[in-house]
């Protein structure tokens, strides 16, 4: 589904000199309805791959194919049309709300945007539903970000992510701000996601206890370079 190839990225410091090798020829992919995970400490660049995947970020050289199509290319030119095809979930999620917009409208923007219902009050409705997928109330709806945990936040990104009905779903590292509680209640609703069909996910994280017991494949990134992959039973 997903193939990333020879992927390559380094970041020069102010005076335009090479300051770090963050990705070296980085290859993987990810396969229907497959869980893959890409683990290692922090700043090994796992995070940059997640953006250079949602086109936030541009590679210095490789290609990226979804579905037998090039959304990367050797130019490092992003096709744009493949949202909502991947959708990320962030580390942080208050800094992906606006702090301005109520929690309803946070979902049912998208859903309008992307012709997924036909008017406002429909698109509050699907909202709801969302909502009760993530394990969260719909009297939420009416909240802004300050008003809401951090748990209740991610729950929130995620509702929001799945609400244009994505293929793929980057998670970036999003459960590393949790609690261990609010942790737990992520990973079960990927859980629960997964278990409908027809999604895959790329789960980036530092948590090897977590990776093992939660995805089918296992690639480990160090000083740029990803130079493990486990085959892992669920």
């Amino acid at each position: 589904m997903l193939e990333v190839r020879n992927l390559s990225k380094e970041f020069k410091n102010i005076k335009g000199k090479l300051s770090k090798n963050v990705l070296v020829d980085v290859s993987f992919y990810v396969g229907k309805n497959e869980i893959v995970s890409i683990t290692g400490k922090s700043g090994q660049g796992k995070s940059t791959i997640a953006r250079i995947l949602c086109g936030t970020v541009k590679a210095d050289k490789g290609i990226v194919i979804y579905e037998g199509k090039k959304i990367i290319n050797e130019k490092q030119k992003y096709d744009s049309s493949i949202y909502p095809r991947i959708q990320i979930i962030p580390q942080q999620p208050f800094a992906a709300l606006d702090p301005k917009q109520r929690i309803g409208d946070a979902i049912v923007e998208p859903i309008l945007q992307n012709m997924l219902s036909n008017s406002y009050s429909s698109a509050r409705e699907e909202a709801k539903k969302l909502l009760k997928q993530v394990w969260l109330d719909e009297t939420i709806m009416d909240r802004y970000p300050s008003q809401i945990s951090g748990g209740q936040a991610q729950r929130v990104v995620i509702a929001r992510a799945i609400s244009v009905k994505p293929d793929i779903l980057i998670a970036d590292e999003s459960t590393s701000m949790l609690d261990i509680l609010s942790q737990a209640q992520v990973i079960s609703i990927y859980k629960k996601l997964m278990k409908k069909g027809g999604l895959s996910m790329l789960f980036i994280s530092h948590d090897k206890a977590l990776v093992k017991a939660f995805t089918n494949r296992e690639y480990e990134l160090n000083n740029g370079i990803l130079k493990e992959r486990r085959e892992l039973k669920l």
